[in-house]
């Protein structure tokens, strides 16, 4: 069977994060070649996304938000599992398939953390890594005397420091996803429209939780340029809840990946570049360290355990049955 996930020229430990737990829970079903023409499709929003060559597609937690959803609808699809209650309702599947990340199941895979660090030092920034493409990021975490973390990294590398974090501050949804596993306080940002609101309620509404988010400044100015930025003010705590998927939905299906190389675009770029541009305007790194600052001092929160275990639990049991009927097909 196929691993199926999104892969880029840039790493990003969400993504990659399934190759290390997939193979390592259900190693069988990825070994060999003796079913090409199925596929695994695992964490991501890539409900929807290519799957050339695959004819039939085993969803297991991966949510919607991202690609047109009749983009599958010459293949076979089973759905054990997806995201959240969102990821149900824009597919017209049963409730019940809704459960959470598949990213929860990564404390059963060897040479993850199991629990939380015992010492909690560090406070976390860790920016979506497509902001990454531009720089500030290093000096705005050095003025605000908090550490970045870079998704990049390795999977096992970026969750062991968000295990052994006392505060993360995220633009990733799996800084979140790991703090919250692993009972860290996290508080959500966002620097661009490049901020995938739909997976963020998606998510928390399977918890039972509402999706509060914070304007933050970029800290270089050719980051609006390339995503735009969000109409809400900045520092401002915004409160999504399901009611909000719909504009969001169609808004995140027009987002660009950077401007484009017209001779708008590249006036644009290089007002942005001149002296003092982004300081004018407010985003500059030290901008961005003060609303970080301003965040870390709000009171945060992680899921209760016991709801996350039992999450687990059912998320197992899915897997089980996923594996005992390919084991029936052989």
């Amino acid at each position: 069977m196929r691993l199926i996930y999104y892969r880029s020229t840039v790493p990003n430990f969400g993504d990659d994060l399934n190759n290390d737990l997939w193979p390592a829970l259900a190693p069988e079903l990825f070994a060999g070649n003796e079913k090409p023409d199925q596929g695994f499709v695992g964490i991501g929003t890539i409900i929807g996304s290519p799957a050339e060559g695959v004819h039939r597609l085993h969803v297991f937690s991966s949510g919607v938000g991202n690609d047109p959803l009749d983009a599958w609808r010459d293949r076979e699809v089973t759905w054990w599992c997806v995201r959240g209650p969102v990821s149900v309702r824009k597919l017209g599947l049963d409730a019940a398939c809704a459960l959470t990340d598949g990213a929860v199941l990564a404390p059963f895979v060897k040479d993850y953390p199991k629990a939380a660090a015992q010492e909690r030092t560090k406070v976390l920034v860790i920016p979506h890594f497509q902001s990454l493409r531009f720089g500030g990021w290093e000096r705005a975490c050095q003025m605000a005397g908090f550490e970045l973390l870079d998704p990049r990294a390795s999977p096992k590398a970026v969750v062991a420091k968000i295990a052994s974090a006392k505060m993360v501050l995220t633009e990733s949804l799996h800084g979140a996803i790991f703090a919250d596993l692993y009972g860290v306080p996290w508080h959500a940002f966002a620097v661009t429209k490049n901020f995938g609101v739909v997976k963020w309620i998606d998510w928390l509404a399977g918890l039972g939780r509402p999706f509060e988010v914070t304007p933050v400044p970029a800290p270089d100015m050719r980051l609006l340029l390339a995503y735009g930025r969000r109409p809400e003010p900045m520092g401002q705590q915004i409160t999504f809840t399901l009611n909000d998927v719909e504009q969001e939905f169609e808004q995140r299906l027009g987002v660009g990946e950077a401007p484009s190389p017209g001779l708008k675009s590249l006036t644009k770029a290089a007002v942005a570049r001149a002296p003092g541009v982004g300081r004018l305007f407010g985003y500059h790194p030290a901008g961005t360290a003060e609303g970080l600052t301003r965040l870390a001092m709000t009171s945060a929160r992680s899921t209760d355990p016991m709801v996350i275990g039992t999450l687990q639990e059912r998320m197992l049991e899915r897997l089980q049955a996923l594996r005992v009927s390919q084991a029936g097909l052989r």
